[in-house]
């Protein structure tokens, strides 16, 4: 009777340790998602910007946290939009980002991300601009 108790115990046991992993797997996969559809919202409001009649003062940010720190890219956008909605999805993201990195381990090359110099109206979009020392 003690071996049906211990094998027992330890498929109980095992279960526990099989069941858990799959819960982190699916918590990592719905924090991926969470993100994603996050910057989606972002990146459609970016680039509802506009500025083809000067009116629009053109910005640039920096968007996402990378493992090893600095932000993942920078997107352009123009005053055309709802800009403090516009820029409280961006940090939301960001800090999202960054408790996604601290909580799954997440590393990342350590690279330096350098920003635009500018941003430029192009077909009435928001550009960013970056100089080139070729």
């Amino acid at each position: 009777m003690n071996q049906s108790k211990l094998y027992f115990f330890c498929l109980l046991i095992s279960g526990i340790f099989l069941t858990s992993g799959c819960d982190k797997d699916q918590t990592k996969s719905q924090n991926q998602q969470e993100l994603k559809q996050l910057f989606a919202k972002i990146k459609i409001l970016a680039e509802s910007s506009t500025c083809d009649n000067g009116n629009y003062e053109l910005k640039f940010i920096g968007y996402g946290a990378r493992g090893c720190g600095g932000p993942v890219g920078f997107l352009a956008y123009s005053s055309s939009i709802d800009i403090n909605e516009f820029e409280s999805l961006v940090s939301k993201y960001t800090e999202l980002e960054k408790e996604y990195n601290k909580k799954w381990n997440v590393v990342s090359t350590c690279e330096v991300i350098m920003a635009p110099n500018a941003v430029t109206c192009k077909n009435g979009k928001p550009v960013l601009v970056y100089n080139s020392f070729n």
